[in-house]
């Protein structure tokens, strides 16, 4: 899903509705993990909260790179020599 020329503002948004999907998955695994523990599957049950607990680790870091994508937004690019330049809209 890359492209060349893609803008700052297209990739936050993007970026935006990925973390919002994986906080969807967070609520759905933890819902299921709950079921499971309730219907006395407890070896499912833990592997379902090991993996809600690597989504919300992954929905944390997508959000921290809308976060930064925002600050650059406002603040336009930096000079720091990354390679990337990014105009702001």
């Amino acid at each position: 899903m890359c492209r060349e020329g893609i803008d700052l503002v297209t990739l936050k948004v993007a970026l935006k509705h990925s973390a919002d999907r994986l906080e969807q998955e967070t609520d759905h695994l933890r819902q299921w993990s709950a079921l499971a523990s309730n219907v006395n599957l407890g070896d499912v049950s833990t592997l379902l909260q090991e993996a809600l607990e690597r989504v919300s680790g992954g929905e944390e870091l997508v959000a921290g790179c809308v976060r930064a994508l925002a600050g650059l937004q406002v603040q336009g690019p930096s000079s720091a020599g990354t390679g990337v330049t990014i105009t702001p809209v």
